[in-house]
């Protein structure tokens, strides 16, 4: 994805590893954020057999960049069904092993900024009537299997949150 280091490749992790061999050389910690981008992405900042998904079909208004085509409207992105989601948290807890691989000491999952995790925690991206949508528990449902799953593949000392309130 353009503007976006990606981690889930072994050449990308190998690449990674002279980051963390640099900071830990001078005494340093290094955590790695992750985040998905959901429905503030564009398709043409996409691989070809990837879409644009989102909690619920609900379109971020204003227009981004791409690379491609300049200035492109958000596109209305597709509801993730129940197989999406479980495999968006299986792809959190692999690049949380990449990033053990790579050499860092954690990560971070972005759960603010109108990312996917925070899209789910919204009302105002989330309009779900399953378990993942109505109460907060419902809404941050998502969030918090991600953190346990990762938890349980790299530890809990190694797992953090960044939330923040009133985001996109």
């Amino acid at each position: 994805m353009p503007e976006f280091p990606g981690f889930f490749s072994q050449e990308q992790i190998a690449g990674w590893k002279l980051t963390t061999e640099a900071v830990h050389a001078k005494g340093g910690k290094i955590f790695i954020q992750l985040m998905h981008t959901g429905r503030v992405g564009h398709p043409a900042n996409l691989s070809p057999e990837a879409e644009v998904i989102a909690p619920s079909a609900v379109t971020f208004e204003g227009q981004m960049w791409t690379d491609a085509e300049g200035m492109k409207d958000y596109p209305t992105p597709r509801e993730m069904t129940k197989a999406d989601i479980e495999s968006t948290i299986q792809e959190y807890v692999q690049a949380s092993k990449n990033a053990i691989e790579a050499g860092f000491d954690g990560v971070e999952l972005h759960g603010a900024n109108g990312y996917l995790i925070d899209q789910f925690i919204n009302t105002q991206s989330n309009v779900r009537t399953d378990e993942y949508g109505g109460s907060i528990e419902g809404r941050a449902k998502f969030l918090l299997e991600i953190a346990e799953a990762a938890s349980e593949a790299i530890g809990k000392d190694k797992v953090g949150v960044r939330l923040s309130p009133y985001g996109l």
